[in-house]
């Protein structure tokens, strides 16, 4: 890739990471979001929306309650479209979700460690007396930090997929609607954790037959090519 692609998919990652809770919050850090928007900055929107898809139903059921620690899905989009692009067809589509979902793991564990410094950080600046423009400098220190935490994940996963992509090439079995049909199956199960969550029991049912149905009709559409 050329040095601009590298610079906008690293300020990209520095916003997704932003936007996940630090500032804004506009949903850019979803990885549907993120991952389209990768595949436009490179040429092939259509790669990063199909890719995105997935990795956003895988994500979706992972609700920020309490202290849980979730995984952080929209930087780590990023290499996983470009791990797709690279490859191409089924291939590129397996390794980047497989990307996609072991470095957003990484980036929720960064987090953690993220928040633990800052909250050492903005407990030293009112330790004492109260600075405004103490707590002001640091809180511009965390938010800093934070967006380069993500333009570090970036393109620290981008330089990852450029190196697995080439060892991996010709080694994944099967082809473009294969693979989508694949996913598709695989987010279905991610998609069927929703149902714990709804507040009616009853309605569980047919909403997981109707799913299940769905995501089986989907799948062979897509397997035997009936879709263009």
């Amino acid at each position: 890739m050329d040095p601009l692609s590298w610079a906008l998919l690293g300020l990209l990652g520095a916003w997704a990471a932003l936007d996940g809770v630090s500032a804004g919050q506009f949903m850019v850090s979803r990885p549907l979001v993120t991952a389209t928007l990768t595949g436009w900055l490179l040429g092939d929107p259509t790669t990063g929306f199909v890719l995105g898809l997935f990795l956003e139903v895988v994500h979706l059921a992972g609700l920020p309650v309490g202290a849980v620690q979730l995984p952080e899905p929209g930087p780590a989009a990023i290499p996983a479209t470009v791990a797709a692009m690279i490859l191409g067809g089924g291939e590129g589509l397996a390794l980047g979700a497989a990307l996609g979902v072991a470095l957003a793991v990484v980036g929720g564990w960064t987090v953690v460690v993220q928040r633990r410094w800052q909250g050492r950080l903005v407990h030293g600046a009112v330790g004492g007396a109260v600075v405004p423009e103490t707590v002001g400098r640091r809180l511009v220190l965390a938010l800093a930090l934070d967006g380069l935490r993500g333009l570090t994940l970036t393109w620290a996963g981008t330089a990852l997929a450029l190196s697995l992509a080439p060892v991996l090439q010709g080694a994944w079995p099967l082809g473009p609607r294969e693979t989508v049909a694949l996913l598709v199956i695989l987010s279905a199960f991610s998609a069927g954790t929703l149902l714990s969550n709804l507040p009616t029991r009853r309605r569980r049912a047919p909403l997981l037959l109707l799913g299940l149905g769905g995501g089986i009709l989907l799948s062979l559409l897509l397997a035997s090519g009936a879709t263009p």
